[in-house]
């Protein structure tokens, strides 16, 4: 009996000792990683600061060489996270700087876009956050980067598909927004009700002109995408205010229209 007390026992306090030295690991890696992350933040934040602020006459920053350097190194998405990390600083410390700055990366941006496209919808996700946080200014063009943003929403992951919404929301192009209601609405993809009437009311663009965008196409949302939308429409303008939300065209007409617009899809 005492033996097998003594068992117990010594079994008990060499897992308490196993527990002890694998929390003492854990705390050190993630003691390391953290340290790696504040060591690439300031790295980053260095390039930046030469590109954005101490360039000078004589040494002029090149945005060409800066731009393929961007496109080598930000494939890796914990690269991406850490220069997103080192931008707002910049954003929020010299917001001049920073618009300066953001004028030269369209091309990086959208050549990214693509790039990410082919990777694991997590890395996308985590692409389309970074957009969502440093929009682009497109001027109402529907570029690439939009379209690129657009596709993602058609991902089977949740979170990807939600970062790309809010992404197309704060670029704030109408038709981007639109198209991707319509793939939404039509592919019956899941997007959370409040998640999709936080990103139209946070769109960034013209309100009134997105409106206007998915009035024209009212007769085919589905009871989900047409709540959002009313909602949406109630505080987008004076204008779309006064009017009431129609609940759909005619039967036929619907009916019609959507067979074309599945047609269209497939």
């Amino acid at each position: 009996m005492d033996a097998r007390v003594f068992l117990v026992v010594g079994l008990f306090m060499f897992a308490c000792v196993a527990m002890m030295v694998f929390n003492f690991i854990i705390i050190r890696r993630i003691r390391e990683k953290n340290t790696f992350s504040a060591g690439r933040h300031k790295t980053w934040w260095h390039i930046l600061a030469w590109q954005a602020l101490t360039a000078t006459d004589k040494k002029p920053p090149c945005p060409r060489k800066h731009n393929k350097f961007l496109l080598k190194k930000l494939g890796d998405a914990e690269q991406l996270v850490a220069y997103g990390h080192a931008l707002k600083q910049l954003k929020d410390e010299h917001p001049s700087a920073y618009l300066e700055y953001m004028q030269h990366r369209h091309e990086v941006f959208h050549q990214l876009g693509q790039a990410y496209a082919r990777k694991a919808c997590v890395e996308r996700a985590c692409f389309a956050d970074f957009v969502c946080e440093f929009p682009q200014v497109t001027d109402g063009v529907y570029e690439t980067l939009v379209s690129t943003l657009v596709r993602y929403i058609n991902d089977e992951n949740v979170h990807c598909r939600t970062n790309a919404l809010r992404a197309l929301s704060s670029v704030g192009n109408v038709q981007g927004v639109a198209n991707a209601l319509l793939l939404i609405n039509d592919k019956t993809l899941f997007v959370h009700h409040q998640l999709l009437t936080d990103a139209l009311l946070n769109f960034s663009g013209n309100k009134e002109a997105l409106s206007e965008q998915l009035w024209r196409e009212n007769w085919r949302w589905n009871d989900n995408v047409r709540a959002c939308v009313k909602q949406f429409m109630a505080v987008a303008s004076t204008t779309t205010r006064s009017k009431p939300v129609p609940q759909g065209a005619s039967a036929a007409q619907g009916e019609a229209a959507k067979r074309k617009a599945k047609q269209k899809i497939a």
